[in-house]
């Protein structure tokens, strides 16, 4: 008896897909005699299409009790609670990138230690015994302070929790003391390094005017110094899309092991010079093909570089297992995975939902942390209408496609740019489906030393 699953025409084949992420190729024939339940498929293609539950010759309660621990693996996030709170501690930044996401209408603010212990407060009522707390800005290092109150104080307030800090930084302000006391606290450092001096730079002007390239790959090495090894995320402007092969360059060059090629978010200062710096899915995936290429060169030749938008989806593909990155979750983390909360104390679904309020658009908030609990915020109409937006199995062109098992969407970019929070076919549609659609040609191909390859990258994301 057939199973439920997905299928599309994959080159000369079918690709078939299920909830529990498991996969198969079929030829043709085998596929027409899988859906009229023929009885002459072939045996060895029958055998795997039982183990992965595309099918199966007993009862369909011995069905059930056999996949739903592969169903739950996949979907194990649903279970996980908000485990990342983004504190936005100010607005303000000594940087003017191009495609700033925070970069909107509203004055600079800077959130106060009053702020800072409320939300520490209502991250105390949240049930996830394991959380991250993330830093951001503008430039959050213009708030050391308060950065510093969160995690001292947080050690207090929240010692019942695993705690891991992280700061999203451009690394232009960093001082002998604010390295140690990350050191100290061990708290990570995330920054950006958008290529070679020439695209980082045009991407990434200071304040000044001038680029921020140097001060970046000083700080990088800085933090070195003092035992933090720092990541680093790249996002595609106009400006990368010629320097594909550069840009891992760059990052091999700076000895790191991990490199996210980000496609642009058309939110705040993106969405006004989109233009200018914008492009079409069919640019970006060109870019992304040429660069994985290249990565992919690398890790031949002895050097372990990771792409991480293809380790999130390899972890899904090859191993089965929820990856709890939350814009590829089904419904995404709005609210029951992540929060955000501003200097303010104003809380946002999520990091765009808040980015939209500095666009002066109110849509995504769903409490203040001065009057509203954790509960208040999960149980607002907002929260509700952006988890059931995100529910894949809800919206016509993902419930039916070969790579919903693996894939989500982005209620609030579609709201941002469509003006509706449940559009398909979108832009970042097209492009999860083209990285999704390159990884599975490597995939059919089965090359040793390419799988190898996305075998380890896959126990890493």
């Amino acid at each position: 008896m057939i199973a439920p699953f997905y299928f599309s025409p994959f080159q000369d084949e079918v690709l078939l897909t299920n909830d529990a992420g498991c996969f198969i190729f079929l030829s043709k024939d085998n596929f027409h005699k899988l859906i009229k339940n023929e009885e002459n498929i072939d045996p060895t293609v029958l055998e795997n299409l039982i183990e992965d539950g595309f099918c199966f010759t007993d009862s369909i309660e011995s069905y059930i009790r056999r996949n739903k621990d592969a169903v739950k693996d996949a979907n194990g996030y649903l279970l996980n609670g908000t485990s990342l709170i983004i504190l936005a501690v100010t607005n303000a930044c000594n940087n003017r990138c191009v495609y700033c996401q925070a970069n909107g209408k509203c004055e600079s603010k800077i959130m106060s230690t009053e702020v800072a212990e409320m939300a520490l407060q209502r991250i105390k009522e949240m049930p996830a015994a394991e959380i991250t707390i993330e830093f951001q800005g503008g430039e959050p290092l213009l708030n050391f302070p308060v950065i510093r109150y969160v995690v001292e104080r947080g050690e207090e307030v929240l010692h019942n929790k695993s705690v891991r800090y992280t700061v999203v930084s451009n690394l232009g302000l960093l001082t002998e003391e604010i390295a140690s006391f990350f050191a100290v606290h061990n708290v990570s450092v995330s920054t950006s390094l958008d290529g070679p001096s020439a695209v980082h730079n045009m991407n990434r002007p200071k304040s000044s005017g001038y680029g921020s390239y140097q001060e970046t790959v000083n700080g990088i090495a800085f933090l070195r110094t003092h035992g933090i090894m720092p990541g680093a995320i790249q996002t595609t402007t106009s400006n990368s899309l010629s320097y594909a092969e550069q840009i891992v360059d760059e990052y091999v060059e700076h000895g790191f092991h991990q490199i996210f090629l980000r496609p642009l978010t058309r939110l705040g200062a993106a969405a006004r010079r989109w233009d200018q710096i914008g492009y079409d899915s069919q640019e970006f995936l060109a870019f992304y093909r040429k660069a994985l290429n290249r990565i992919l060169e690398y890790n031949k030749r002895g050097y372990n570089l990771v792409e991480y938008h293809a380790a999130l989806f390899l972890t899904k593909i090859l191993y089965g297992r929820s990856v709890n990155y939350m814009e590829l979750r089904s419904p995404c983390g709005a609210g029951i995975g992540q929060i955000a909360i501003t200097a303010n104390g104003t809380v946002y679904t999520c990091d765009e939902g808040r980015m939209m309020a500095e666009m002066g658009d109110e849509a995504f908030q769903i409490g203040n942390v001065f009057d509203s609990s954790y509960y208040e915020w999960l149980d607002s109409s907002c929260c509700q209408a952006v988890c059931s937006a995100s529910l894949l199995d809800l919206l016509p062109g993902c419930c039916d496609c070969v790579f919903k098992p693996y894939c989500g969407t982005c209620p609030v970019i579609n709201y941002a740019i469509y003006g509706n929070i449940t559009h398909v076919s979108s832009e970042r549609c097209k492009i999860y489906k083209g990285i999704l659609t390159v990884l599975f040609e490597y995939i059919k191909v089965g090359n040793d030393e390419i799988m190898r390859i996305f075998e380890e990258w896959g126990k890493q994301a």
